[in-house]
């Protein structure tokens, strides 16, 4: 588990960290091997839906341990911390994402990263919990603690012991809807049809349920060209706290995004 949970925590930090260098153009052609691909392999190419956040008692309860119900309830309530601005109590620049399998917390100076693995989770009577094992960088051994979501008045809050810079954060305010998307540049451009205001949608959308502070998707300048199956991959930078990276995925006349 420790092992798997570094794993998580590097994918995080470079989440963070990137920084980008080059705003040249970089294509990649598909190589040849993917003739050798099976059409079981080629079929399984998928993008997965997540259902819109609920609040809490809606989700099932039980713990996430391969039960079919219990993985509901730590989907559900995953969910609601995606999809929910987490900001402190009277200090907005207090923040907490949630991405799955990490959170980020930031201070607006400084950023304080932990991976973590779903034990057990349930919800109900206006509450959710989720049993977690939490790693932090530098930090040999995993950490057991409990996020706990309630809803008061119409208004949400989720604490943990595991918190670094808040133990507790309220709802705040999501953004308008709308992300704009800036830095594009050609080939890209023409590769996606100049589709850029479809694009803005897609990547909006996805911020919705995962991402909703962002407000801007910067251009990474890097774009990967699959020539034999028609498809065209770029990644974006978004401005929300946790610098949130997406792909966004264009083939067959329509954006598919993930993050």
């Amino acid at each position: 588990m420790q092992k798997k949970n570094k794993v998580m925590l590097a994918a995080a930090i470079g989440m963070v960290a990137i920084v980008i260098a080059s705003t040249a153009v970089r294509c990649s052609v598909a190589q040849t091997a993917q003739d050798q691909e099976s059409p079981e392999g080629a079929a399984s190419e998928h993008v997965a839906t997540e259902s819109a956040p609920g609040r809490p008692g809606e989700a099932a309860q039980g713990g996430a341990s391969g039960n079919p119900g219990e993985d509901d309830a730590a989907t559900e309530i995953m969910a609601l911390l995606q999809g929910t601005v987490w900001q402190g109590e009277g200090d907005p620049a207090k923040t907490v994402a949630f991405r799955d399998g990490s959170f980020v917390e930031s201070d607006g100076s400084s950023v304080k990263l932990a991976a973590f693995d779903v034990k057990a989770a349930e919800s109900g009577s206006g509450q959710a919990h989720m049993d977690i094992d939490i790693m932090r960088e530098g930090d040999p051994y995993a950490t057991p603690t409990t996020v706990i979501v309630e809803e008061r008045e119409g208004a949400l809050s989720v604490a943990c012991d595991g918190f670094a810079i808040e133990k507790r954060y309220v709802q705040g305010s999501a953004g308008s809807g709308a992300v704009s998307v800036t830095g594009l540049a050609e080939p890209y451009a023409s590769l996606i049809e100049g589709k850029s205001g479809e694009l803005a949608s897609a990547i909006g959308a996805w911020c919705k349920a995962h991402a909703p502070s962002a407000a801007c998707a910067s251009f990474d300048g890097e774009v990967y060209l699959d020539v034999r199956g028609g498809r065209v991959s770029a990644t974006f930078h978004l401005d929300d706290s946790a610098s949130t990276i997406v792909t966004a995925v264009y083939e067959g006349g329509a954006f598919d995004v993930l993050g």
